[in-house]
């Protein structure tokens, strides 16, 4: 027996462009700038990014198997770390 995870209301198999083709709909009725839907995804991940979600978290939100992989895609965002980083150096030698 097999399982579908794409199905419609009665069971029928979703054709794998109905979400794009959907989408694209929506961002037409709405005006809104035509984006690709994975698109969503990267935003997903970038307003996390900024927003203090730690790295990990995030590889483990987007189903990423190597934080490599998340960190190589989304390192350029983290510039917010990177200030806190050189903040608190600095604070370090200030005090000594």
């Amino acid at each position: 027996m097999r399982y579908y995870i794409y199905v419609n209301q009665i069971g029928e198999l979703i054709k794998p462009d109905s979400l794009t083709t959907h989408f694209h709909a929506l961002l037409g009725k709405n005006h809104l700038r035509q984006i690709r839907f994975h698109d969503l995804r990267h935003s997903c991940a970038s307003l996390l990014l900024s927003n203090g979600v730690p790295m990990k978290q995030i590889q483990e939100w987007l189903g990423h198997s190597n934080y490599s992989t998340t960190a190589n895609i989304y390192a350029h965002l983290d510039s917010k770390s990177k200030e806190v980083s050189a903040e608190t150096i600095s604070k370090l030698f200030s005090n000594a």
